[in-house]
């Protein structure tokens, strides 16, 4: 609701204009009657006015006087001039005070009415938007933890995100840190019951957590934290006071807050929790991702019935390496070995696969990678026989931890596979060997002529009885399995190679390029270039 102050140092003139206002009509709830600019003044300070009609000409305080007193006390409100004919180019000189109408005298009932209502208007909108924007400030200051912690998991990952964007980031989500600067990292894992809560309960704890972290540091480093994927809470720091002498003083005095942190939480939460700290600090933010993997790769060194460890750890990022697993990808694919029955070639891949794992100093993502492609492989053997995977043995998917050690995943892939033997060893074994044959086969002579025919003379069987064999033992069809044997090699090489497309098309057997293009996209909706394209190859 509206209310509204008329000035002029005529009484008739002020009674007249507020006579002729429509109140109901146009939302209007007091009308304030003021015979000077002083007058006026003292109204406009102690009432909540919304619009103001002033005459210009008064003694003592003029219109324009009067005008800029009121845009000096600072409240936005709508003010209309009235002015004689002869005051018109004077009148003129309001514009610089935001004045939002004029009326010439005598004024016009209905001009005075439509512009009142064009007023109104005006502000009712502004208030939708002014509470649009509170309303948007409010949910900005709801998220901006998770705003903050989402920025922070992209530069734990290596997400490159230009300077100048990221410059304006940490501004608008006021985190307090500078390119180049140097800073410490640390991870905190929750245990036993702290980790055990419900989704709720367990971000109040998190709170707990970061508020003492904040409390035991704020007066030395700037804070700024996150949950990772393995639900980790990642801590980087920075010295407020960037003098050397000084940042190198709390950075030597890390252990100690460290060992503080740690006893206070576990004392208040009455839970454990392990820390691990990065001994080394570095520029921000490309140094982030580096110190990250060191401390990620110090909780792996944490086993999973070890808890309440502190551990501080220097950084390597020199001997970390980024690649592809390639022995997870290179044809055939363990699902499939599964799916076809070949035991003994599936346990030597999980055996290349852990080797590979072992002996390249891969980071913790790549064991994630592993796990999953391996679990989705036995997911699908399960249910394929229409059981869950946890009815195959006691460790199941859901009893891994979020980032497993290398020992527990390699544990792990090796019980479910002998698991999931034992189980179907209700069906027949006696054509395993040939399985195995007719795989090596194909293996070898990719670029070949596959047919039925050719793999049948060099095993020594009729045609017939090898497609009856072959699918009785592995549920598919010979032709199926060349193809999608093909089609999956096709895929590895334009993933992990630069070969020309002609070049991969002859190496799996295609002499005519557009017959294997047609084939490929029929395999994965897309070109062979676009899956290249794709994948940044």
């Amino acid at each position: 609701m509206l209310e509204v102050l008329i000035v002029d140092d005529i009484p008739s003139q002020v009674d007249s204009f507020a006579a002729t206002i429509p109140k109901e009509e146009l939302g209007i709830t007091r009308i304030h009657k003021a015979y000077s600019g002083r007058e006026a003044l003292t109204l406009y300070r102690e009432q909540n006015i919304h619009i103001v009609i002033t005459d210009i000409r008064m003694p003592e305080m003029s219109g324009i006087e009067l005008i800029r007193e009121i845009r000096e006390i600072g409240r936005k409100v709508k003010i209309i001039v009235i002015s004689g004919y002869a005051d018109f180019e004077y009148a003129k000189s309001v514009v610089p005070y935001n004045t939002s109408e004029y009326l010439m005298k005598p004024v016009n009932p209905d001009q005075l009415r439509e512009t009142l209502a064009k007023l109104a208007e005006e502000i009712a909108c502004e208030r939708k938007l002014q509470q649009q924007q509170q309303r948007d400030v409010y949910a900005f200051r709801e998220n901006l933890p998770a705003l903050q912690g989402e920025l922070l998991n992209r530069l734990l990952y290596g997400y490159g995100i230009p300077n100048a964007e990221l410059e304006r980031k940490l501004f608008l989500l006021n985190l307090p840190f500078a390119l180049q600067q140097q800073v410490g990292l640390f991870l905190v894992r929750l245990e036993g019951k702290l980790q055990d809560y419900e989704r709720m309960d367990k971000e109040l704890i998190e709170y707990a957590v970061t508020n003492m972290a904040e409390e035991l540091l704020r007066d030395d480093f700037h804070l700024w934290f996150c949950r990772d994927q393995n639900e980790y809470l990642v801590f980087i720091v920075s010295a407020k006071n960037r003098t050397d002498a000084n940042e190198q003083m709390v950075r030597t005095g890390m252990d100690d807050r460290m060992l503080a942190f740690k006893k206070k939480v576990e004392s208040l939460l009455s839970g454990s929790i392990s820390i691990v700290l990065a001994e080394n600090w570095a520029n921000f933010p490309e140094g982030v991702p580096g110190l990250y993997r060191s401390v990620i790769d110090g909780m792996r060194v944490i086993e999973e019935k070890r808890q309440s460890v502190f551990l501080r750890i220097a950084d390597h990022t020199d001997q970390v390496q980024i690649g592809t697993l390639t022995s997870l990808y290179r044809p055939p694919l363990l699902i499939h070995l599964l799916d076809t029955g070949n035991w003994v070639q599936a346990e030597e891949k999980l055996i290349e696969i852990f080797v590979e794992l072992n002996s390249k100093n891969y980071p913790p993502e790549h064991a994630n990678e592993a796990y999953f492609a391996i679990a989705n492989a036995y997911q699908y053997m399960a249910h394929k026989k229409g059981k869950l995977l946890s009815e195959f043995g006691e460790s199941s998917f859901g009893l891994m931890p979020a980032a497993p050690s290398l020992k527990q995943l390699e544990k792990w892939a090796f019980f479910m596979l002998r698991s999931l033997r034992e189980q179907s060893k209700d069906s027949s074994e006696k054509q395993t060997g040939l399985v195995d044959k007719v795989h090596h086969f194909i293996g070898v002579n990719t670029d070949g002529n596959l047919t039925l025919q050719t793999i049948a003379a060099h095993i020594g069987l009729h045609p017939a009885y090898l497609s009856r064999a072959y699918r009785a033992e592995t549920g598919n069809n010979l032709s199926d399995y060349i193809m999608r044997y093909r089609m999956e090699l096709a895929s590895y090489l334009l993933r992990s190679t630069d070969k020309k497309i002609y070049e991969i098309a002859e190496v799996i057997g295609y002499q005519a390029v557009p017959h294997f293009i047609k084939l490929f996209k029929a395999f994965t909706n897309m070109t062979p270039q676009e899956f290249r394209d794709r994948r940044g190859v």
